[in-house]
C-alpha cells in the first residue's frame, strides 16, 4: 500500500504551497524529537541515575541513528518515492519515541530506543532536504528558509509545553509516549497530502561521490566542514540550555525550558529577517555574520552574572545562529542535477556527526571545567563555520 502512494512530478520551478506543504509538519516532527531531549533531560538523569559525565549518550543514541539514516537513505532506498520515505520515517520515529517512554528502564536501554528516533528522523528530515533542492529554483535560499521556519516553531513551542508538563508532575516517560501518538496520527495523515516526487535518484556508490566531488571539491567540503561545527554548537545548546540553567543558576524546570525557546525565539526572527535580505547579500556573507553574532552570544550567556541576563542573552545567540543552516544548506543546489541530492545528503550528514561530537562532548567537559566554561566554548566551532563560508563563498561562483 505505501509503495502506491507514489505521487505525481513536475518538472517546473518553485511548486505550489499544496505540493509541498507536506515538509512542514515533517520539519515540525523532526524538530520536537530533537528539543524533547534538552529539558527531558535532567528528569531522566535523576530517574535512571545517569551522571553527568555520560549524560550526553542520550543525544549521541539519537545522532548515530541519524547518520546512520542519511547513509542508507542514500545508498539503499533512493529509488523509493519521496512520500513513501517521509511516511516511513514518520511512523517509525513514532514507534521508537513511545518505546523509549514506556520500555526503557536504563540509560544503554534508552540510547538503543534513540538510534531509531534518530534513523527515523533522518529519513524525515533528508528528504525534505533533497525535496527543495530538486524542485525549488528561484531563490532556493529563501525556500530553505520558509522550511525551517516550522522546525523553529517546534523548537520554541515544545520546551515550554514540556516544562510546564514536568512541573504539573507529568513524568518523562508518558511525555515521550505522547510525542509517539501525535506522530503516529501525523503519519497516517501525510497518505492523503500530495507531494511530488523527487526524479532520477540512484543508490549511490562510491562512483558517484567521486562524480560530485570532482564537480566541486572544494564548494561541498566547505559545506559539510560549516554544517559539521554549526549543527554542533547549535544542538548543544538545544540539549544542553537547560541543565546549564539548572545547575548554573538552580532554575526550575520550566524556566529552564524556557531557555531553549528563547534560543529559538531569535532562531525564528533571524531566520525572517536573513529571509528578506537573501536578494541583496550572497548566503555565505550573510553566514559569516551570522557566525561572529552567534561566537559572542554564546559567550556572552556563558558569563552572564544571573539567570534574567542570560535568557534575555540567549535571544541574541538564536538570533546570531538564526539563518546559517539554511543558509548553508541552500548551496547544494549549485550541483546539478542528480548532485544535488547527494550534495544535500552530504551536507545533512556532516551535521549529523557534529550533532553527535559536540552534546556529547559537553558532559565531561562540564563536568571538569564547569557548564559556564563548556557553554563558552562554542564559541570555537561558531567562528569555524564562519570561517568556511569564506571557502563556500570563494567556490560558489
Amino acid at each position: 500500500m505505501v509503495m502506491a502512494m507514489s505521487t505525481e512530478t513536475a518538472s517546473v520551478a518553485n511548486p505550489a504551497l499544496r505540493h509541498r506543504f507536506p515538509l512542514y509538519p515533517t520539519q515540525f516532527l523532526v524538530a520536537m524529537a530533537i528539543v524533547s531531549i534538552g529539558p527531558l533531560l535532567q528528569p531522566i538523569m535523576r530517574d535512571l541515575g545517569v551522571p553527568l559525565s555520560r549524560g550526553g549518550l542520550v543525544s549521541a543514541g539519537l545522532f548515530i541513528g541519524n547518520v546512520s539514516g542519511i547513509v542508507i537513505l542514500n545508498t539503499l532506498l533512493a529509488r523509493f518515492p519521496a512520500k513513501t520515505i517521509l511516511f516511513g520515517g514518520t511512523l517509525l520515529q513514532a514507534a521508537a519515541l513511545a518505546v523509549a517512554g514506556a520500555v526503557s528502564r536504563d540509560l544503554w536501554s534508552l540510547f538503543a530506543a534513540y538510534l531509531f528516533v534518530g534513523f527515523g528522523g533522518a529519513l524525515m528530515n533528508t528528504m525534505c532536504w533533497i525535496w527543495i533542492s530538486a524542485h525549488m529554483v528561484q531563490n532556493r535560499a529563501a525556500a530553505a528558509l520558509r522550511m525551517i521556519v516550522f522546525f523553529a516553531v517546534a523548537m520554541i513551542l515544545v520546551p515550554v509545553i514540556i516544562g510546564f508538563a514536568l512541573d504539573a508532575g507529568a513524568s518523562w516517560r508518558w511525555i515521550l509516549i505522547a510525542e509517539g501518538g501525535l506522530e503516529f496520527v501525523s503519519a497516517l495523515t501525510l497518505v492523503s497530502l500530495p507531494l511530488w516526487d523527487v526524479c532520477g535518484r540512484q543508490n549511490v556508490r562510491l562512483t558517484h561521490f567521486r562524480e560530485v566531488f570532482a564537480t566541486n571539491r572544494r564548494l561541498l567540503l566547505g559545506m559539510m566542514l560549516a554544517g559539521f561545527m554549526y549543527t554542533g554548537a547549535e544542538m548543544t545548546m538545544n540539549i544542553w540550555l537547560p541543565k546549564f540553567q539548572i545547575d548554573v543558576f538552580g532554575s526550575s524546570d520550566t524556566r529552564a525550558s524556557f531557555a531553549v525557546t528563547l534560543f529559538w525565539v531569535g532562531l525564528i526572527a533571524g531566520r525572517l529577517l536573513v529571509t528578506t535580505l537573501t536578494r541583496r547579500f550572497s548566503p555565505a556573507r550573510l553566514v559569516l555574520f551570522c557566525s561572529g553574532a552567534f561566537a559572542v552570544f554564546a559567550v556572552a550567556v556563558a558569563v552572564a552574572p544571573s539567570q534574567g541576563v542570560s535568557l534575555v542573552l540567549t535571544v541574541g545567540a538564536g538570533l546570531g545562529a538564526s539563518a546559517s543552516y539554511g543558509l548553508i544548506g541552500s548551496y547544494a543546489g549549485r550541483f546539478p542535477g542528480w548532485q544535488s541530492a547527494v550534495a544535500s545528503s552530504l551536507f545533512i550528514l556532516a551535521g549529523g556527526i557534529g550533532s553527535i561530537t559536540f552534546p556529547y562532548l559537553m558532559g565531561p567537559l562540564a563536568s571538569a571545567e564547569g557548564f559556564r566554561i563548556g557553554l563558552a566554548v562554542l564559541a570555537v566551532p561558531a567562528l569555524a563555520y564562519g570561517a568556511a563560508s569564506l571557502v563556500i563563498h570563494a567556490n560558489s561562483r
